[in-house]
């Protein structure tokens, strides 16, 4: 989702200093949640700038690309492999401990797609 304007912005803040709107009405006016309009009074307060902050980034990926080629390779070896057995190879080979949700992203980032599980699962 992409972040609200920097006018957009200036435009809620400047609405509630006036004093004449509540947050919910300032909200309701401009199409945001509450919570936007709480957050953009703080950042002005705090900061005195609107402009929107950089993307947190998100958590880090658990598989390297070094244990992406051993994935690829395990899968041209072993095409029926599980993505659980896949799993656990990567585990004894790797000493990474990965779901198995996590291998089967893995193996979509490499074009490849695996059986959900042998039945068993």
């Amino acid at each position: 989702m992409r972040a609200y304007s920097l006018d957009l912005r200036q435009k809620v803040v400047a609405a509630v200093e006036r004093g004449d709107s509540t947050i919910e009405e300032v909200a309701a006016t401009f199409g945001v949640g509450q919570t936007f309009v709480k957050k953009m009074l703080r950042q002005h307060r705090e900061t005195g700038d609107l402009s929107p902050r950089p993307h947190g980034g998100g958590q880090t990926r658990r598989l390297s690309d070094k244990h992406l080629k051993l994935l690829r390779r395990e899968v041209e070896r072993s095409p029926d492999k599980t993505a659980a057995a896949l799993r656990d190879h990567l585990e004894e080979r790797a000493s990474v401990s990965v779901s198995r949700p996590t291998v089967t992203r893995a193996l979509q980032r490499l074009g490849l797609s695996r059986k959900k599980n042998d039945g068993g699962e």
